[in-house]
């Protein structure tokens, strides 16, 4: 059995293991979360998504207090995991990133406290006599979220910790380079949440806190303004709705008209609407799936470089995104590249530019002689790292219709997607040296190990043997696909003048099919402002109904 052989029996994925999602679009809610309770363990490595997940399903189930339950714990365990064990790396080195504890992505606490808070906000509504205490338990997570944003946008960047191990400090120094152009990855760091203080303002102007509505809504149209919105690929109507927010709290807050004054360039004051507001908020598809392909790594003699060349897999258009994936990141694609393949004697990587990385070693070439890393590399070695999809816009538009009558269209005002697949490429040249890194170390150390059997000597045997070791690390190296796999692809965002009362609000989604997914609830709007959220799935028949009473229900 060699590597390449052993692919496809080990590419196996996250989502292939678990299809609770699937099932949650189904409306079959029950099941998904008994598959997440199969899949994962409260007290095992996955036990973050173990809460995550359930904090999801319970949110559609309308069951809110035992949501806020998962979403305390997954929190608490954000927490613990500031300092990763040095026991865990090394499990890392010699093993691979799904044996370790899954950790999560730093946007994911922020989701974390919206998801709590809108919570609290749905029980407020639910239980009347506590509604007051509800509405203050939900600010109180927007504030310690201003917190965490704070420390997030003081960040100057983080370094990757050096083993304490030599061998693998040895073999990631040959690795050391990084792969993708220094111009592709600038300005897609997760700095801020532009999305997160505008919700907060929301919640902030529902409760009555006007002063704290307005530092909400001026960080939010900053981002918004300074950036976020073009990071994100998000319509120019948001920041202008967050400048009409913030004018609308100055307004009521008075006192402001200085302020007002340098606003009007933005959005003038008259035209703000002073009056009861509803406020929707659509939770639209699902997060984009990670998933994993495969590279090989050879050691090439002649030119004395390493040579990955990856190996696409699945459907037509899966390989074509796997292959444009590598060209994007790590192929020999510039002239520079190339030119250097070319003086090297190396016609066919010349060739097969789009399809190579080579990495020239030069002096340590003998320095990896001397490791094992040549001769364990003699029958190849496979890596596995993560790709994501790009997007395969499916929607044409989402309009609000209020008694009958079309009143706006729903905008995004946050996209999830955008936000994982940058994550996904700013860790991606970390990720593919570590993996280098990890899969060479359990080569070597096998090697050292069939050294000290004496079947080195002997050529038969020494072959079987190398090919034996070869297949078994093919099998154990993987990619981390996990992920917070329930998470909608992007937040739209509506805001209408509504009298306080009753009103059936109906979501029209308009898909490029031409099909149309409607979505009706009675919506009670109280006070200056009022707050409704649905969870929308494309690939379903069975749609979730959402009101202010009851967020996430399904029909």
């Amino acid at each position: 059995m060699s590597t390449l052989t052993c692919l496809s029996a080990c590419n196996v994925t996250h989502f292939q293991k678990n299809n609770a999602i699937a099932l949650a679009q189904k409306g079959e809610l029950v099941s998904a979360r008994t598959t997440i309770k199969r899949n994962y363990s409260s007290q095992g490595k996955n036990r973050l998504l173990y809460h995550l997940e359930l904090a999801t399903y319970f949110q559609l189930e309308k069951k809110y207090a035992q949501s806020n339950e998962h979403l305390s714990e997954a929190k608490d365990l954000l927490d613990s995991f500031y300092t990763k064990s040095i026991s865990e790396q090394a499990l890392s080195q010699f093993s691979g990133p799904t044996y370790t504890t899954f950790h999560g992505q730093k946007y994911y606490r922020p989701l974390l406290h919206m998801m709590k808070a809108m919570n609290y906000n749905a029980l407020g509504t639910l239980q009347p006599t506590r509604r007051q205490e509800m509405l203050d338990a939900s600010l109180i997570e927007m504030r310690q979220l201003n917190v965490y944003l704070e420390g997030l946008t003081e960040e100057t960047g983080g370094y990757h910790a050096p083993s304490s191990d030599e061998l693998t400090n040895q073999v990631y120094a040959i690795f050391q380079p990084l792969f993708s152009p220094s111009d592709l990855l600038t300005n897609i760091e997760y700095k801020d949440d532009a999305f997160a203080h505008y919700l907060s303002g929301l919640l902030n102007e529902q409760s009555g806190e006007l002063d704290s509505a307005r530092l909400q809504y001026q960080r939010a149209a900053l981002a918004y303004e300074k950036g976020f919105a073009k990071q994100y690929q998000l319509p120019n109507q948001t920041t202008e709705q967050v400048y009409k927010n913030l004018v609308r709290v100055m307004k009521q807050a008075g006192g402001y008209e200085e302020e007002l004054s340098h606003i009007q360039s933005k959005v003038q004051p008259d035209n703000v609407y002073a009056g009861s507001q509803l406020t929707i908020l659509q939770n639209l598809g699902v997060a984009p799936k990670r998933k994993q392909f495969n590279l090989i790594l050879r050691a090439d003699h002649k030119s004395k470089a390493l040579v990955i060349t990856p190996i696409p897999m699945g459907s037509h258009r899966e390989q074509q995104i796997q292959m444009k994936w590598f060209q994007m990141l790590f192929a020999d694609t510039s002239l520079f590249d190339m030119m250097q393949n070319y003086a090297m004697g190396d016609i066919s990587d010349v060739a097969l530019g789009l399809l190579t990385k080579r990495i020239p070693l030069g002096g340590l070439w003998d320095d990896a002689k001397k490791v094992g890393l040549i001769d364990a590399l003699e029958y190849g070695g496979r890596i596995s790292v993560t790709y994501l999809s790009p997007s395969e816009t499916r929607v044409q538009g989402s309009e609000v219709w209020v008694n009958g009558k079309k009143q706006s269209e729903l905008k995004t005002f946050y996209s999830i997607e955008l936000l994982t697949l940058q994550n996904a490429l700013e860790n991606a040249n970390t990720e593919i040296q570590l993996a280098l890194t990890r899969e060479v170390v359990k080569a070597i150390t096998a090697q050292q190990l069939l050294n000290k059997t004496g079947l080195q000597e002997n050529n038969v045997f020494s072959g079987i043997a190398k090919l034996a070791t070869s297949a078994v690390n093919a099998v154990t190296a993987s990619a981390d696909t996990r992920q917070w796999q329930s998470l909608p692809a992007e937040i739209r965002v509506s805001q209408i003048p509504l009298p306080v009362g009753q009103h059936q609000v109906t979501i029209k989604t308009v898909l490029n099919s031409g099909r149309v997914i409607e979505q009706t609830d009675n919506v009670d709007v109280k006070g200056p402002m009022s707050l409704w959220q649905t969870r929308t799935f494309i690939n379903s028949q069975k749609q979730p109904t959402s009101s202010a009473q009851s967020i996430f229900t399904l029909e």
